[in-house]
């Protein structure tokens, strides 16, 4: 027999315990706030955004070009011939209803009327600068002030609700997904 040394078996390396789970909550703790946030931007748009006074709203005489059923609703030509667009009293909450005292038949005689609105700017709203309408009189259609308030009302109550809604679904989203990822983390750090 041949004295042959015997090799060594090689050691396998010491497993470090995985520590991912940390990175994965961070990241789903921060999109789920980025969403609260979000939610909580257009709740503050809306409250910085109130039913003006009638003394506030800014007459300016249009020539509709443009309606869609969509924020902005209208795009209008004004005297000095620059092209601007404008919105009905809506929430900044897109998933919440928009509520208007028009009828079916006056959406559709808005496109080429002439007249003129009375609104406001839009505060706290990023890109191009917004002008709510709050009284129309353009062609056949003449919706007032208290028309626009009262519908604004009920658009805002839906909108209170949606956000409310969102904001639960969200946050039980992240909660989900929190509780599943350590799960599966730790069933890992078992095999490991």
């Amino acid at each position: 027999m041949s004295n042959v040394a015997p090799t060594p078996m090689a050691r396998p390396a010491a497993r470090r315990p995985l520590r991912a789970w940390r990175h994965f909550q961070l990241w789903t703790l921060l999109i789920g706030l980025s969403l609260q946030l979000h939610l909580g931007y257009l709740y503050l748009v809306d409250v910085m955004n109130p039913v003006p006074e009638a003394a506030q709203l800014v007459q300016l005489p249009i020539e509709v070009l443009q309606v869609r059923d969509r924020v902005p609703h209208l795009q209008v030509r004004l005297v000095d011939d620059r092209q601007r667009s404008m919105e009905f009293p809506a929430s900044a909450a897109l998933f919440a209803p928009i509520h208007t005292p028009l009828q079916d038949g006056e959406w559709n005689s808005l496109g080429g009327c002439m007249g003129y609105v009375l609104g406001v700017p839009v505060r706290w709203v990023r890109g191009e600068e917004r002008f709510r309408i709050w009284e129309l009189h353009c062609g056949p259609v003449h919706r007032v002030y208290e028309e626009f308030s009262a519908a604004y009302a009920q658009t805002l109550r839906d909108a209170q609700r949606s956000l409310e809604w969102h904001g639960g679904i969200i946050l039980l989203l992240t909660l989900a997904v929190l509780v599943l990822e350590r799960r599966a983390m730790a069933r890992r750090e078992r095999q490991a």
